[in-house]
């Protein structure tokens, strides 16, 4: 069975996150979604940019690396993550997103909550758990979120 785009709310019409948007469909059922904006975790090989959609969402790139990558995530790349999606929330809902919204993806959204509304780091990822069913970030990026 043939897996179907979605998005996952972790705020109501603020911040959603779920796997990367590759289809014309996958761009419609954001708009549909009201999002605004889309963070793009991935590289420009993972999941290139539609230009075709340009004119409808504020996209910004911010490449992280994921476990198929020798490099770790560091805090400060999650700390301007988090600069740039209060800037992006001034237009509306953004939609956080990695190639499959497993690793990286509600990594991000796990350390917005902290941040922005002092989650710890634990029920942050209880929630997103919850949120964001197969949300399963690495216990080395996971451990990060102490330092937020």
């Amino acid at each position: 069975m043939k897996k179907r785009f979605k998005l996952d709310w972790v705020l109501s019409n603020e911040l959603a996150v779920g796997p990367a948007p590759l289809k014309k469909s996958h761009f419609e059922y954001l708009a549909d979604k009201n999002i605004k904006s889309i963070l793009n975790l991935c590289n420009e090989e993972e999941a290139p940019i539609n230009e075709d959609f340009k004119s409808i969402f504020n996209f910004k790139r911010f490449t992280l690396p994921d476990h198929k990558v020798n490099k770790e995530i560091e805090i400060h790349e999650i700390k301007e993550i988090i600069n740039i999606i209060e800037s992006l929330k001034t237009t509306g809902a953004v939609y956080v997103h990695c190639f499959a919204g497993v690793e990286r993806s509600p990594l991000i959204c796990m350390a917005w909550l902290i941040s922005k509304h002092k989650l710890s780091p634990q029920r942050s990822l209880d929630y997103l758990m919850e949120v964001h069913k197969g949300s399963n970030p690495l216990p080395s990026q996971y451990k990060l979120l102490s330092d937020i």
